[in-house]
């Protein structure tokens, strides 16, 4: 519920970015999938990660409201005394000379007001919660159909995290290993005919074809095949065959996207 500095929040972040890309609190290489993304909720392609200056926006809004409610609180009494001196909560603006948390509170005050009705969080029932303004700060975006192929309970989890960055198409295949400059030859290390896309390793290569023939009768997996996580969200069957397929392709994706 403290009011952090955007550069404190920025370095928060720059770690967190920087273990799950390689292991380590340091910046080494470039993230993959951007950070936008990946703070997401999973139903929204990302990874579920709290977005830190919006959570903190959220976190604060906690003081907003209950300065707004009235709360029963020495805080919000000392408020009223000292900044209000009985003036509209939503209608009050902080001198020039006010400390620079109660501006910044203020000011979250300002992006939170349009969603008070009669002095009452009206976006939400039963009041306001921090997880809840977090959408309205965040926004929201269509929901994606490979989530559930994904995020299952019949795949591991390194397994799963390989899914979703083969959904975001962010492994580094020898296609985009070209684009950054580090290596110069395009073609696929497994069959050495063609260049080495996504599309190619998963779904044209001969030697991945030939893995998932030998998968087929209990996958019933059928070519052409674009995209093999939104392929998996679509499979029908029991809960039981389609928990079995999804973790055959994910582990799959796992073999092939590790190398």
């Amino acid at each position: 519920m403290f009011v952090l500095p955007k550069g404190i929040i920025k370095r928060i972040e720059a770690v967190c970015r920087n273990f799950l890309r390689d292991n380590s609190a340091d910046y080494r290489r470039a993230p993959l999938v951007g950070w936008d993304t990946i703070c997401r909720p999973k139903e929204e392609g990302g990874l579920g990660i709290k977005d830190q200056e919006f959570w903190n926006k959220a976190m604060v809004g906690r003081l907003v409201d209950w300065v707004a409610t009235q709360r029963d609180s020495i805080w919000v009494n000392w408020v009223q005394s000292n900044y209000l001196k009985g003036q509209e909560w939503m209608e009050y603006k902080p001198s020039s000379n006010s400390s620079w948390v109660w501006r910044r509170i203020c000011k979250v005050k300002e992006e939170m007001r349009n969603g008070y009705v009669n002095g009452e969080w009206s976006v939400q029932p039963g009041g306001y919660s921090p997880v809840g303004c977090l959408t309205g700060f965040r926004g929201t975006r269509p929901r994606i159909q490979w989530d559930k192929a994904v995020w299952n309970g019949w795949t591991i989890p390194k397994h799963q995290f390989m899914g979703w960055m083969v959904a975001h198409k962010a492994l580094n295949t020898v296609e985009r290993l070209v684009g950054f400059g580090v290596i110069i030859e395009e073609k696929c290390y497994l069959c050495g005919i063609a260049d080495e896309t996504i599309e190619h390793l998963f779904c044209e290569c001969p030697y991945s074809r030939r893995v998932v023939l030998e998968l087929n009768r209990n996958t019933a997996w059928t070519f052409p095949i674009r995209d093999l996580v939104e392929w998996c969200s679509c499979r029908t069957g029991t809960g039981l065959q389609k928990g079995v397929q999804n973790a055959i392709v994910m582990s799959l994706m796992y073999r092939y996207g590790a190398e």
